[in-house]
């Protein structure tokens, strides 16, 4: 199986080393990195395929691009990269993010359509075939060629061409200098390396170092560095990790890193995760020595890899990474966001008094922060937390209309508050296992039969994947005035192309309110309500209000509502038919 690896990586070592290195390359880079790098890529990609057809390594070698931090390595002592001058494609590709780069990539030198595309990255990004369609549009536009044309500039790049590097003009003092750089550099590297395992017995907890969670533009749960001031104390931390593993319930999947260890109030407390692989999801495990017990007090499955927030034991404080800074606390029952400070002190918020919350909206507060992943550029997020160790800490994403833009977390608007008041306070979905949410503003204005202003708004989750998200109609004031519909969303659908609908009933008679976002072409009500259709006009969203039966006055007495459907039509053709519940 080796000798059939080694034999086709070197006939299609070249088409291998090209992708990386376009991949990989931002335009700031040196060549003579950039091409070490694609090649370590290539050989890395080699060594984890047991097999030898070129797909599988090309996606081994896609996967781990997109999964690791770029880390460039320095360029060879003795050759570089031949003579090269990039042409308006690979000029406009430089300027693509990271994974529109892949994306790119994929259809124009590799020959995949762009549902292929997707499916190739599907794992580990989310990006769906419209997407891709518009990274491809982009370059189309930039570069005014067609796809041939492109497909055979980056094709006529070969990084592989080397030549002599000519040898530097330095005196003998200065080359004894440029040796000592080289070791004190590698002497500090290797001191300085983030991870490290706790030296001592096997199967120690790991412990990560201050620094790790910079290296990459997105920190998970495994870049989450040791906090607190007893983190050094080697016995505690094997005590905390052993009474985990010890278990019957929940014992840890791989090895235990620990996030914390320290005093809070009158308790030693120790604080780890596990790292069980990509099948299944991490947990996080809270250790407690008090005066008279000791053990693991609670164990919460994170579910997805973005928990930011782990609330310790029962002492109303929240464990927190230092990606995120400037936090804040409001209670969602109030009819407008009072933001509180909260401090932070070594990673552990201050004590936030049980007053705030309150039994009748779920006992979640909402927090506002600001994330700041090295080295990009801060971002402000919405999440709410509860005061129960076991429990979620759901991120809180509103679509934003263009589907060009990303979504945001809370920006001040009212209708905002009022949907996060309806999620925390309506029982609208179960905030401790669905994993994130995405909102997305359907349509705002006035009701009919003089019903006031309300939102039809969809809501969407993360986990389970693939959810069909839900549709509410919700008020100024954050109630929700109907049942749930459904929508033709998932987490991960297009802002623009998203329907909803619901039954809404008046003062005097039921009515089918259905909208939908401006990449939608028409909705058609049928059933036993006849038919009714809306088109989009000028670019703009779609509204269908269909009128049902009367709920007063001569009517007979309403025993279930009638049998309606809404029909979802895209530009392109496909239809999708959605319930209003």
């Amino acid at each position: 199986m080796r000798a059939a690896v080694l034999m086709t990586m070197r006939r299609q070592y070249a088409d291998l080393v090209r992708l990386a290195y376009l991949a990989l390359d931002d335009g700031r880079t040196p060549a003579a990195d950039l091409l070490t790098t694609a090649r370590h890529a290539v050989r890395q990609a080699a060594r984890a395929t047991n097999s030898p057809a070129y797909a599988r390594l090309r996606h081994r070698l896609i996967v781990d691009i997109l999964t690791t931090a770029p880390r460039h390595r320095p360029g060879p002592l003795f050759f570089e990269p031949a003579p090269d001058e990039p042409g308006p494609v690979r000029e406009q590709v430089r300027r693509l993010s990271h994974h529109e780069r892949l994306v790119y990539l994929l259809c124009r030198l590799e020959d995949l359509t762009a549902p292929e595309a997707a499916a190739e990255l599907a794992d580990h990004l989310l990006v769906n075939a419209w997407d891709v369609d518009r990274t491809l549009q982009d370059i189309d536009a930039a570069t005014d060629l067609d796809a041939q044309a492109q497909r055979a500039e980056l094709r006529a790049f070969d990084p592989t061409l080397v030549r002599l590097r000519p040898p530097p003009a330095l005196s003998r003092r200065g080359r004894t200098a440029i040796v000592l750089a080289i070791v004190a550099v590698a002497i500090v590297s290797f001191l300085s390396y983030g991870r490290y395992t706790t030296s001592g017995k096997a199967g120690d907890p790991v412990t990560v170092a201050a620094n790790v969670w910079r290296r990459g533009y997105a920190p998970s749960l495994n870049d989450w560095p040791t906090q607190g001031a007893q983190r050094g104390d080697r016995a505690l931390l094997r005590r905390a990790a052993q009474a985990w593993r010890n278990d019957r319930r929940d014992p840890p999947l791989g090895p235990v890193s620990i996030m914390y260890a320290g005093n809070v109030d009158d308790a030693t407390v120790v604080i780890m995760h596990d790292a069980p692989g990509t099948r299944d999801s991490p947990m996080v495990a809270q250790y407690f020595e008090r005066r008279l017990s000791r053990g693991v007090e609670s164990i919460r499955g994170l579910g997805i890899d973005s928990g930011q927030f782990i609330m310790i034991g029962t002492t109303w404080r929240y464990l927190v990474p230092p990606w995120i800074s400037d936090i804040s606390a409001a209670l969602p029952l109030l009819s407008k966001p009072y933001w509180h400070p909260v401090g932070v002190r070594d990673g552990v918020t201050d004590r936030l008094p049980w007053r705030w919350f309150d039994p009748d909206c779920q006992t979640y507060m909402v927090f506002q922060m600001q994330y700041r992943p090295a080295p990009l550029p801060p971002r402000k997020i919405t999440l709410f937390a509860s005061p129960t160790p076991e429990s979620g800490t759901p991120l809180i994403w509103f679509r934003d209309p263009d589907p060009h833009r990303e979504g945001t977390g809370f920006t001040g608007e009212p209708g905002q508050w009022a949907t996060i008041r309806a999620v925390a306070c309506e029982s609208v979905t179960s905030l401790s296992d669905v994993g994130d949410l995405r909102v997305g503003r359907l349509w705002s204005g006035d009701l009919p039969d003089d019903g006031g202003r309300a939102t039809l708004t969809s809501i969407d989750v993360s986990v389970p994947w693939g959810t069909t998200g839900t549709a509410f109609l919700i008020g100024e004031d954050g109630r929700v005035l109907t049942g749930g519909g459904t929508t033709n969303s998932d987490y991960a659908s297009a802002a623009d192309a998203i329907a909803g609908t619901v039954w809404w009933r008046s003062s005097s008679r039921w009515h089918v309110i259905a909208a939908a976002g401006p990449g939608i072409a028409a909705l058609k009500v049928v059933g036993e309500l006849g038919e009714q259709e809306a088109r989009r006009r000028d670019g703009s969203g779609t509204l269908l209000i269909a009128t049902g039966p009367s709920v007063h006055g001569k009517s007979p007495q309403l025993t279930r509502l009638p049998v309606v459907r809404v029909i979802v039509y895209e530009p392109d053709g496909d239809r999708t038919l959605i319930d209003p519940g």
